[in-house]
């Protein structure tokens, strides 16, 4: 239940929360991004102007596409680069399964992390305190790991047997022999920085909600006293002021916590 004054929500979580939404970002950007790994293309004399000598650039959902959008006079092509869904039917073994399993876990599990901990301000100490240990756990271990399974791409067939690389080289080439137009193995590319920097950012979220701790109750004000008297006229007009009540603490509201 939020508290009744949530007009500062991540007072106490912003640094917190700040790190997780930029590791949200950049695993999004490995996962579904065309520039995650890169297969550089080989310069082979008759096979340039077909393939205009360009690396071949996916992530693990989508592929770099080029396509031929105009001709214009004296055989000038425009071309643009667009990401779309991995065709050609490419041969998906085990490994490249499981690193699409890690990019959707890992996005939707940090995502849903992240904002429990942009709302940390907004609900009672007594319900974030007990689940803030196990969410800094998943940040300092959990995600890190799942982000850091999803490199398994450049050990499955995406990498050491691309459908399409192969495809390519025997269209231009024969039944006997197929010229080799592309590195064997996959490189690095913009995706896979970002890959690198989710997994420190994971790290970084669990290690600032253990620094910070979850957010503390607002401090109680010190217990009010009252006193009750009043006035006694004596003899010979002497007035004297006499205590009903002496100086007692007066209860405040105790909040009542269910149980779970």
């Amino acid at each position: 239940m939020a508290q009744g004054n949530c007009g500062c929500c991540c007072k106490n979580s912003c640094p917190t929360t700040g790190f997780a939404i930029c590791a949200v970002i950049a695993s999004a950007i490995f996962a579904f991004f065309c520039k995650s790994v890169k297969i550089e293309a080989i310069s082979v004399e008759g096979a340039d102007f077909l393939l205009g000598n360009n690396d071949l650039r996916f992530g693990p959902w989508t592929q770099l596409r080029t396509k031929v959008i105009d001709v214009g006079p004296g055989l000038t092509i425009q071309t643009q680069d667009s990401c779309v869904e991995w065709d050609n039917n490419p041969d998906i073994d085990s490994k490249w399964t499981a690193v699409r399993a890690f990019t959707i876990i890992t996005v939707v599990l940090g995502a849903l992390l992240t904002l429990i901990v942009s709302m940390a301000d907004c609900i009672r100490p007594s319900h974030i305190a007990p689940l803030w240990r196990p969410i800094s756990g998943c940040f300092l271990i959990v995600l890190p790991l799942f982000q850091g399974l999803t490199f398994l791409l450049f050990r499955s067939d995406a990498c050491d047997a691309n459908a399409v690389t192969r495809n390519l080289e025997r269209e231009h080439g024969s039944d006997e022999w197929a010229p080799r137009l592309y590195e064997e193995e996959c490189s690095w590319d913009t995706g896979s920085s970002a890959n690198v920097i989710s997994v420190v950012l994971w790290f970084a979220t669990g290690v600032a909600m253990f620094v910070t701790g979850p957010p503390a109750a607002p401090e109680r004000a010190p217990p009010e006293t009252q006193e009750v008297t009043y006035q006694k006229t004596q003899d010979g007009g002497v007035v004297e002021e006499v205590k009903v009540v002496q100086g007692t603490a007066v209860e405040q509201p105790v909040e009542k916590v269910e149980e779970a």
